[in-house]
């Protein structure tokens, strides 16, 4: 699969930890059996382009895969600066992933990094609307009205107000996301006419 992806014999090895020399014999020995495998790896390694795995973006997983491996996680933005490094690249490879621009060697390649394609920043962000759905249903049922963002009683009631005043808008303008505009459905019948 990797071969035929594109990957060099150097990356197949770099990645699977076997000797160069054995990964040429089993393709020259895959090539008597399977004729053509060798002109669709020079098909897809002429396809790569400019976005092959070069020697430095190699490099640079090696370090991202030895963190994960020794601290069980993927490199923080609040670490030192080779955590923070480390962090900015495994963001760009998720962000190319996501936009469909990154070639197949480096998905290859990334398959051993756990958690490498999620986005990270819209997982906190989900985790605290959320946070801040749960916060409304209990202002809800405490007060049994909802919060209001103008005339509020409390600094926690203004900021709930506004908060759904600002899903009220997305979701006039069509743009609260599905999953959201769901889970308010489901926590607030009517909520779309303030209740």
């Amino acid at each position: 699969m990797m071969y035929a992806a594109g990957l060099t014999v150097r990356e197949i090895s770099d990645l699977s930890h076997w000797q160069c020399s054995t990964i040429h014999a089993h393709f020259k020995s895959r090539e008597r059996y399977l004729p053509g495998t060798r002109a669709e790896h020079e098909t897809a390694l002429d396809a790569r382009g400019v976005d092959r795995p070069t020697v430095s973006w190699r490099k640079l997983l090696a370090e991202v895969l030895e963190f994960q491996k020794a601290l069980d996680r993927l490199p923080h933005h609040k670490g030192d600066d080779t955590e923070r490094r480390l962090h900015r690249w495994v963001l760009e490879q998720g962000r190319a992933y996501r936009n469909g621009e990154m070639s197949a060697p480096k998905i290859i390649l990334l398959d051993g990094l756990v958690g490498w394609s999620i986005d990270t920043h819209q997982q906190e962000l989900d985790e605290a609307w959320r946070t801040k759905l749960t916060s409304l249903i209990k202002f809800t049922a405490t007060y049994k009205r909802t919060p209001r963002y103008q005339n509020h009683s409390s600094e926690a009631e203004r900021v709930l107000g506004v908060w759904l005043h600002v899903q009220h808008q997305k979701r006039a303008e069509d743009k609260l996301m599905p999953w959201r505009l769901k889970m308010m459905n489901e926590a607030f019948l009517h909520w779309q006419s303030r209740m």
